[in-house]
């Protein structure tokens, strides 16, 4: 039972560092909208500097949340050994905090609608391409 809870770990742990590389090229591409806030609980400084991000930030940063649900999927999956379900155990972790990502930094709806449904898919398939080839328990 170890080997599936550190498959797990492993998977989330490669989302949030597939995040957070995202994150940074992100900013780099967000430079023109100026400095992000320095106080994230200052909901209408986030709010305004959201606004003022480009699509083409705001499509980067569903790229990588897609990416990295993927990766958490797959890697939970592939190395878990017990079938899709480590899988989808990871992505259900990495969707609870892009749930809590999109709750704390105010984003637009379209982005929020797309944000979630691209991780459960991305997960979906992470955890099925993962699992192949693995006998199911």
């Amino acid at each position: 039972m170890l080997r599936p809870i550190l498959s797990i770990a492993g998977g989330v742990i490669i989302a949030f560092v597939i995040v957070m590389a995202g994150d940074m090229i992100s900013q780099s591409l967000a430079a023109s909208a100026g400095a992000a806030p320095t106080d994230m609980n200052d909901r209408a400084a986030m709010e305004a500097y959201v606004a003022g991000l480009s699509t083409a930030v705001l499509f980067a940063m569903l790229a990588t949340w897609t990416v990295a649900a993927f990766a958490a999927a797959f890697v939970a999956a592939r190395f878990g050994r017990r079938g899709a379900w480590p899988g989808w155990v990871a992505s259900g972790l990495f969707l609870c905090a892009t749930a809590a990502n999109l709750l704390m930094i105010p984003h637009p709806g379209w982005m929020a609608v797309a944000g979630v449904v691209l991780v459960i898919a991305a997960g979906w398939f992470g955890a099925r391409v993962g699992s192949r080839g693995v006998a199911r328990v």
